[in-house]
């Protein structure tokens, strides 16, 4: 791919281009124009929430960087700290996304020290390989970590994000393509499928769809918020080198994912959905059917092909487990190919299901209700 002023060559925004994004969303002309912007960023530690921690402190900004890996998020202060840039601010807090009580008192930590958040990044999260793990409540970690504990984050920081007329961004995925909702709805008097902790009451597909159902929560949840002067969107990485996967996967992603490190293409999307203006974002902002994304195989392979949602393909021959994971392996073999600087994607069909996204959060607000 060609280079451009807002590319560099081997993909990935240049930092002159994400300088000037800042400039004119915060109509600050400075070299740092997020200073006095208050960005909270769960899962910084390490990945996607580390180099967005990076570039919005070398913005100026003051990062609250929440994460469970204490060792991680000193590291990354130092890195920080020592940089020559030195313009930012960075507030670690420990916070276990496992434990909603956890991710309550993180919240309360950080309303009493800003009355004002700008921007809050949903971006920590977690998948399974072989098996299902539980939180500290004794439900679904993967649930939990994803969607559950952003949702109740979200709701505590509410009022400083209508203070500060804030964005929300959520890191989501793909893979919701995978899931129809069906196990997103409350069933029987108990909570959603995908949120159970105990095997009787789980589909016997929960370890392979976990990550996909709660990421076709997280659009479900964007979708939904209704804080007043706060806007939110949905950014897709598509496939990122990051450790999501265990360090069983790290080489291998390294090798054939999007980098992440120095602005790479991994962190482009997330990039844009924070920077970006509402009139640039368009449908990718709150009720929107689009997410942002950083690649075009997307719309070759599953955009185009609403027959993957239909219910012919999920319900009666059962296919669309299969095809989506068929068409996640040519979406990482081949996004490098069509990467692109920004992006307005259509998500899945499901993912604008009014009706099933709003049961969703009603049921969200009883269960994280005593924390609120």
């Amino acid at each position: 791919m060609s280079s451009s002023p807002t590319t560099k060559p081997n993909g990935g925004l240049t930092y002159s281009h994400i300088q000037n994004m800042a400039q004119k969303r915060f109509h600050n002309k400075s070299s740092t124009p997020m200073k006095d912007k208050v960005t909270v960023i769960t899962g910084s530690a390490g990945g996607i929430g580390s180099e967005l921690s990076t570039v919005i402190y070398n913005l100026g900004g003051t990062v609250i960087a929440l994460d469970r890996d204490q060792q991680g998020l000193e590291k990354l202060q130092e890195k920080l700290e020592a940089s020559n840039s030195n313009t930012g601010a960075f507030i670690p807090m420990i916070a276990q996304h496992e434990d909603l009580n956890s991710v309550s008192n993180v919240a309360e930590e950080i309303l009493k020290e800003f009355p004002k958040v700008d921007v809050l990044i949903n971006n920590a999260g977690l998948t399974y390989r072989d098996t299902t793990l539980l939180s500290s409540h004794g439900n679904d970690l993967s649930f939990t970590v994803n969607y559950l504990s952003h949702f109740l984050l979200t709701e505590k920081l509410a009022k400083a994000l209508s203070n500060a007329h804030g964005r929300i961004v959520h890191i989501t995925s793909t893979y919701h393509w995978q899931v129809d909702g069906s196990e997103l709805i409350p069933v029987n008097g108990r909570g959603p499928m995908a949120y159970e902790g105990q095997k009787e009451y789980q589909s016997s597909k929960h370890v392979e769809r976990a990550y996909g159902n709660s990421k076709l929560a997280q659009i479900w949840h964007c979708r939904t918020t209704n804080i007043e002067n706060v806007n939110s969107v949905c950014a897709c990485p598509t496939w990122a080198s990051t450790g999501i996967g265990g360090e069983d996967a790290r080489d291998f992603l390294q090798k054939y994912a999007f980098p992440v490190a120095d602005c790479g293409p991994g962190i482009s999307s997330s990039l844009n959905a924070i920077l970006k203006s509402d009139d640039e974002l368009k449908g990718a902002l709150n009720g929107g059917d689009c997410f942002v994304a950083n690649s075009r195989i997307l719309e070759y392979i599953l955009g185009r092909n609403t027959i993957l949602a239909g219910d012919f393909v999920t319900n009666v021959l059962g296919w669309r487990d299969t095809i989506t994971d068929i068409a996640g392996m040519v979406l990482l073999f081949g996004q490098k190919r069509t990467y692109s600087d920004f992006i307005i994607q259509k998500t899945s069909p499901q993912s604008n299901d009014v009706g099933k996204m709003k049961k969703l959060r009603e049921w969200s607000l009883k269960e994280v209700a005593q924390w609120l």
